[in-house]
């Protein structure tokens, strides 16, 4: 189902999405409503609490869904939310994978971060909490490069309902059932609002060569797998996407670690001549990273060559800070910001979200932030890798 969004943003790194992050909790009237993995123990969670309890205390809802396993890293922070009356709520949890099967730190993983403030504004990504994020990526081991994107409008509508239809699946399952035959009734239709048709929202470019732009034109993914029979619609969205590529295929990641079909769908094209470009960090960024970056590294490499053969190009990111941006963009027609990555954990196992832009202008925004951090990569070739070792 596409959407119209009355105004979007691409918010390049923290020191764009910050501000308008603080932005929006600051004016918040009626509701605060955001998921996210990990929110960080510095001073920039700190104003995030002391925010919160403000808002709280002048009447806004306040609830968030956050992932359980890591929520020991700020104990504080989620004891002050709770003596405040805020309401959260753990996806999966310690217990779950130390008593019950540790392959559930994977398999229940929550992975997706967006935010919805009031039903009619919301700024979603791959940004977690912290500090790291707030100063953009600008410095070595203590800033990550990642992005966001804002949304104003009906989409922000529909992903307000997302949550709470997520929320209600624990607190109340009959309002889950009623919220979720909502949502399938909108997705039922080829648009929303209703009173919108796809041709208000084409117009013909300006320059008058015969070519249009798409204006204010959206759709919201997310994807939980555990909680929806396995299907991972995020995952078939991608696919389907690159399936259909015809000139180009830029995928920002943390890491390139595809999923056989990921994989797959990446090599057919790059083989049907398309141009796939895949950019995650370089071993240096990559060690930057405050756990798993040296283990990660070299899982990563050792996917390179299948890659390389099959034509697909691979791009490391050697900027001031990791990267950790999910940029995705095909044929400059349409492009995501989410949480996704270019790896097996995403294709299957974490929830994840991330909004879909059609919208001309944006797509330019995204396509310059592309080709920004692709002056800071170097490229990767069959010869910058060891020689296989002849079989005997």
């Amino acid at each position: 189902m596409l959407s119209v969004s009355d105004e979007i943003e691409l918010l390049v790194d923290g020191r764009e999405s910050y501000p308008v992050r603080w932005r929006m909790l600051e004016n918040a009237k009626e509701s605060i409503h955001f998921t996210t993995m990990y929110i960080f123990r510095d001073k920039t969670t700190k104003r995030l609490a002391d925010l919160l309890v403000r808002k709280k205390n002048e009447g806004v809802d306040v609830k968030m869904i956050v992932y359980g396993a890591y929520s020991l890293g700020n104990f504080d922070f989620y004891l002050r939310m709770q003596k405040s009356g805020i309401e959260v709520q753990l996806y999966s949890s310690l217990p779950d994978f130390l008593f019950r099967n540790p392959l559930r730190f994977w398999t229940r993983h929550l992975h997706d971060k967006y935010l919805v403030v009031d039903g009619k504004e919301a700024l979603l990504g791959g940004m977690n909490w912290s500090g790291r994020y707030a100063r953009g990526g600008t410095s070595a081991k203590v800033a990550w490069r990642d992005t966001d994107i804002y949304l104003r409008g009906p989409q922000a509508e529909v992903m307000e309902k997302e949550f709470m239809a997520r929320w209600n699946r624990k607190a109340n399952p009959e309002e889950h059932r009623r919220l979720s035959a909502e949502l399938d009734a909108v997705y039922a239709k080829p648009m929303y609002p209703e009173s919108i048709d796809y041709s208000d929202c084409v117009q013909p470019d300006a320059d008058g060569d015969g070519r249009c732009e798409v204006r204010h034109l959206t759709r919201f993914l997310c994807q939980q797998p555990y909680e929806q029979n396995g299907i991972a619609y995020m995952t078939n969205f991608y696919k389907e996407i690159i399936d259909r590529a015809q000139k180009c295929v830029f995928w920002q990641s943390i890491s390139t670690r595809p999923a056989p079909v990921q994989k797959k769908a990446l090599m057919d094209a790059a083989a049907r001549g398309v141009n796939v470009c895949l950019i995650s960090n370089s071993k240096r960024n990559m060690h930057m990273l405050p756990a798993g970056g040296k283990i990660i590294y070299p899982l990563t490499r050792v996917m390179y060559r299948e890659l390389l053969e099959a034509g697909v190009r691979i791009f490391e990111y050697s900027g001031p800070a990791p990267m950790h941006s999910k940029g995705f963009l095909v044929d400059d027609v349409v492009a995501t910001i989410g949480s996704y990555n270019a790896t097996f954990t995403s294709e299957r196992y974490y929830t994840e979200s991330g909004l879909v832009v059609y919208d001309t202008e944006a797509i330019r925004a995204i396509r310059r932030m592309i080709e920004d951090d692709l002056a800071l990569c170097k490229e990767v070739t069959l010869h910058d890798l060891k020689p296989e070792k002849r079989r005997s």
